[in-house]
């Protein structure tokens, strides 16, 4: 008796969009990154343009840690932007000549499955991506906290 192969279709089917997901996300995240990149090497250029122009009014040491953190952060999203190996969810034919002989049957089940790991290793290094573009965050928040306190020359209570 012939399988239902609808229903492999099915989940072929899902499991394709299941990739497609996970690889637009990572594509978005590169896209935040690289953007985020961009602003905090401007602020850095902008601190250190009013380091050598200004001096009065800014505690130095509170810029320089902010610009050194701006710099740690920059260096995690060139990480999480920087081309890493990604799994593909298709089948190189050249390297798998078995594939061209399976039963529909067995074919769809083989491919879900080559699917579902592609998924399952892409969205690790999401995930792993993802933290470090939190981190990136904070520790933009943190520089930005410490250009302020920079400027200020008294704390109110």
């Amino acid at each position: 008796m012939e399988p239902d192969n609808n229903k492999f279709k099915i989940l072929l089917e899902t499991t394709s969009q299941q990739f497609d997901t996970i690889a637009n996300a990572d594509n978005t995240l590169d896209q935040k990154a690289g953007t985020l990149m961009g602003f905090e090497i401007t602020v850095v250029i902008g601190v250190l343009t009013l380091l050598m122009s200004q001096l009065r009014g800014i505690k130095l040491y509170e810029a320089y840690l902010a610009i050194f953190i701006l710099l740690i952060s920059i260096s995690i999203l060139l990480y999480i932007s920087w081309p890493k190996k990604y799994f593909n969810a298709s089948v190189d034919l050249r390297n798998n000549q078995d594939y061209l002989n399976k039963e529909e049957g067995p074919l769809l089940l083989q491919l879900i499955s080559d699917k579902n790991k592609a998924i399952d290793d892409n969205s690790e290094t999401l995930k792993r991506k993802t933290k470090l573009f939190k981190l990136a965050i904070i520790l933009l928040m943190i520089s930005f906290a410490l250009l302020i306190l920079s400027k200020l020359s008294k704390f109110y209570v």
